[in-house]
């Protein structure tokens, strides 16, 4: 009886290290083709003249393909899609493959030209890519020395300083893309200032901002956001 306990035993270990062994297997095979995927529209952007021919070249492989985003001091790097919904996305690359680590998107909702709030989702991934590095603004020096995010079209650079950190509900509402007016925008950033970490208060209620999402870990369905201020 003894002998058959451990039989079972041993079989339940090798059982649990082979599915373990087989999810690490996938995630870093999954991590890897990001990479090639990200890699190369990197080198698509670099090997273009100017970023209206990185546009035209981008969009040609993938016609959603709306920007470029920079983090100033992090390795967030990459083009930014916008699809006809928040989901897509959320488990497709830029190929429109399904691939766990997604893309950047824009919010669906947003007119970055028009609008007071425009949103850009990512993952947090474990191996700190995507929007895993975001996690850096937590640390008081990171986010005092590390102030610009930079947004390419294919003829604009719009540069946004970054006035606020915070780690919210995903209910919060700090996604909010239309406001009624300058009174309904100023609550809002009153709201975002009051439960943020850390913060800048130089934002007006004629500026337009930016949002950066991406997932937190300290409870569920918590979400770090970065605010910036258009420059």
């Amino acid at each position: 009886m003894k002998k058959l306990f451990l039989n079972i035993l041993t079989f339940i270990c090798i059982v649990v290290i082979c599915i373990s062994g087989y999810k690490i297997y996938t995630t870093l095979k999954d991590y890897k083709k990001a990479d090639d995927v990200y890699s190369q529209l990197r080198n698509t952007k670099e090997n273009s003249k100017d970023m209206t021919e990185a546009k035209k070249n981008l969009s040609s492989i993938n016609s959603d393909y709306k920007l470029w985003i920079s983090v100033e001091g992090t390795n967030i790097d990459y083009p930014v899609v916008q699809g006809s919904d928040n989901d897509f996305y959320l488990n497709h690359d830029f190929n429109k493959n399904y691939l766990p680590s997604g893309s950047i998107f824009l919010d669906y909702r947003n007119n970055l030209e028009t609008d007071s709030n425009s949103v850009i989702y990512g993952h947090h991934m474990k191996n700190s890519t995507m929007f895993g590095q975001m996690e850096k603004f937590k640390d008081k020096d990171f986010f005092r020395n590390n102030k610009i995010i930079t947004l390419k079209t294919d003829n604009t650079t719009y540069t946004y300083e970054i006035f606020a950190i915070g780690v919210y509900d995903a209910d919060f509402g700090y996604n909010k893309v239309n406001f009624t007016n300058e009174n309904d925008f100023n609550n809002f950033i009153n709201k975002i200032l009051s439960k943020s970490m850390y913060s800048r208060n130089i934002v007006t209620s004629k500026d337009q901002i930016l949002t950066l999402s991406t997932c937190s870990y300290e409870y569920d369905n918590a979400r770090i956001a970065i605010l910036g201020v258009k420059r």
